[in-house]
Order: structure tokens, then sequence, then C-alpha cells
């Protein structure tokens, strides 16, 4: 069976709508990074007193046909909260121990 990593950045104040849609996705095997600075094209996020804002990073491996759901549902979010930076890269997994 394929799989592949799914890297999901994004604004750390939706991340319970991220959570959320994970879960109706039936995803509950994550790697989250909390309070990660970075400049995109949503701005800077550097939680420093000028761009207070930071994000969250989320890492999953999933089976290959699962994407396309994962996809859809951030697609969602992006036209949910337009002004809010969520992005998702999707890579192979070639190997995994």
């Amino acid at each position: 069976m394929d799989k592949v990593a799914v890297y999901l950045i994004y604004d750390r104040a939706i991340d319970e709508e991220v959570l959320g849609a994970l879960q109706a996705c039936h995803l509950d095997r994550y790697t989250r990074w909390h309070d990660a600075s970075g400049v995109g094209a949503n701005g800077p996020h550097l939680g420093d007193a000028v761009w207070p804002a930071l994000n969250n990073v989320l890492l999953a491996v999933i089976p290959a046909e699962q994407q396309g759901q994962i996809l859809e549902r951030v697609r969602a979010l992006q036209n949910e909260f337009p002004y809010v930076g969520l992005r998702a890269f999707v890579v192979p997994v070639l190997e995994m121990i």
C-alpha cells in the first residue's frame, strides 16, 4: 500500500477547525508542532510584538488513496477562512521504519 505524508501549515487560530476536519476524515494519527513561526502569503507569523500571529504544523502519514479526501477538506477550510493562512503539501513516503 502506497503512503503519502501530508503536511499542513496553518494559523493556530483555526486549530480546532483543522483538527475537526481531520477527525471527519477518520484521521486520528498525526504529529503536530505548536507555535511555528514563518513568513508566507498571509504575511509574517513571528510571535513577537509586531507580528504576534503563529502557526501550527501537522504531519500525517496516510494511505495515498485518502489524500483526496483530506485535500478536499483543506480546500473547504480555505474557503471558509480565506484570510487565514492554511496550506497543505503532499509528498510520497519512500520508506518508513
